[in-house]
């Protein structure tokens, strides 16, 4: 169990701090920090890749960008051992995601491009950077990606003739403009949430379907579908916004409520959109039904997509790893502070506290065994050990009979 423990060391600090919105994009004057920091344990290249790749991996657009700068940085300064290691296979796998995958923004596939050419034709006969120069060519090779075909969501909306036609408009949103539905007068007094029967709902069923039968007209519907298509675009432009502006180290998707509220709105557009296309035929409409309904679903695909990012990124370490994320997510978020805030004092005590030099120090060698010492009650008093001293030196003098210098040839003058 011990042995899945990641290291978090200076190495880990130093790129939360270099990564921060505080350092300009392509600022290098903290790479020198960086490499001494690496090279000074044996897990330094590791520790470092692997923080680099949650800022890919979890980090804002600005995160991610100086993760890249770092890593094209530490590829030339921080020597051939760096080389040689930092290039494992989630890093890889990490980085032909945001250089080849439309969920990953412009910007971040742009700049991975760029390196992704100079790495291949500056270090492709260096020895351990054969993966790294080959990753212009790559895709991603076990990326788990939402497709139209797998995605819950667009399953959900699929069916234009959905419940939301007979749900009672909501306030909140901007598609409450809905007339009422054919199901007669809404109760005014208590709600009777155990009335619902099967019975109920199976007449229900039955109204879904004569209503699907009842004719549409164009002429009577223009003026909402055009306010729908409007609102369409501009829900799902609200929603990517929205999950743009999400600081996923600190926050899960599904737990932020403007993200859901506009998500759900998003899926209540949908089903409405794809009512027009199943029975729009003019292409005068066609053409902007079909770009809103492609922005929705883009913008459901995202917000899938990064919810369920520890189950469908393909560079996930391991189970364990994941869950302590979460874990550590929720134990901060209980005791009221923002998860690894880099600018908190508590932040920067328990970070300076984790520092360490190496993953596990080496055995010391045992020191040799000091000469025995005598008990307290054994040891001499200064003044008798003085006296003992003086008399073994008298004793040894003694014992010298043809010393011309002994004391007892010495003259006495008085």
């Amino acid at each position: 169990m011990f042995s899945q423990k990641k290291p978090y060391s200076a190495v880990t600090v130093t790129v939360e701090r270099l990564t921060s919105e505080a350092i300009p994009e392509n600022d290098l004057s903290g790479i020198p920090d960086l490499v001494e920091v690496i090279n000074l344990q044996d897990t330094g290249p590791t520790e470092a890749s692997r923080a680099l790749r949650k800022k890919l991996k979890y980090g804002n657009l600005h995160r991610q960008l100086r993760a890249l700068t770092l890593l094209d940085g530490l590829i030339q300064n921080a020597g051939p051992r760096f080389q040689r290691t930092f290039a494992d296979e989630p890093l890889l796998e990490r980085l032909r995601f945001c250089g080849t995958a439309e969920l990953s923004d412009p910007e971040v596939r742009k700049k991975c491009a760029e390196l992704f050419r100079s790495w291949a034709a500056d270090y492709k006969n260096v020895r351990g950077m054969e993966r790294v120069a080959s990753l212009y060519k790559e895709l991603p090779k076990r990326k788990k990606v939402v497709t139209q075909e797998r995605s819950k969501v667009i399953k959900e909306t699929e069916n234009p003739f959905g419940e939301d036609d007979d749900e009672p408009a909501s306030p909140a949103g901007p598609s409450s403009r809905r007339q009422p539905s054919l199901s007669g007068p809404q109760p005014t007094g208590t709600v009777q949430s155990f009335s619902y029967t099967s019975k109920d709902k199976k007449k229900k069923d039955k109204d879904k379907k004569g209503k699907k039968s009842k004719p549409f007209n164009l002429e009577a519907e223009k003026e909402q579908m055009k306010a729908h298509i409007a609102e369409a675009s501009l829900a799902a432009t609200n929603l990517m916004n929205t999950l743009q502006t999400i600081n996923r180290e600190q926050e899960r998707i599904s737990e932020n409520a403007t993200a859901v509220q506009r998500f759900e709105a998003c899926k209540q557009l949908r089903r409405k959109i794809l009512r027009y296309i199943y029975h729009v035929e003019s292409e005068q409409w066609l053409g902007g039904l079909l770009h809103a309904n492609d922005e929705l679903v883009t913008a459901l695909m995202t917000f899938e997509q990064l919810d369920r990012s520890i189950d469908a990124d393909s560079d996930s370490d391991d189970e364990v790893a994941e869950q302590a994320h979460l874990y550590r997510m929720a134990t901060e978020k209980a005791k009221g502070k923002e998860p690894g805030s880099p600018g908190s004092a508590e932040a920067a005590t328990s970070a300076m506290a984790g520092l360490r030099f190496s993953p596990s120090p080496p055995p010391q060698p045992p020191r040799p065994s000091a000469p025995p010492r005598p008990s307290a009650a054994s040891k001499p008093s200064l003044t008798q050990s003085r006296r003992v001293e003086s008399s073994d030196d008298e004793d040894d003098e003694e014992e010298d009979e043809n010393d011309p210098f002994a004391d007892r040839n010495a003259v006495n003058l008085r």
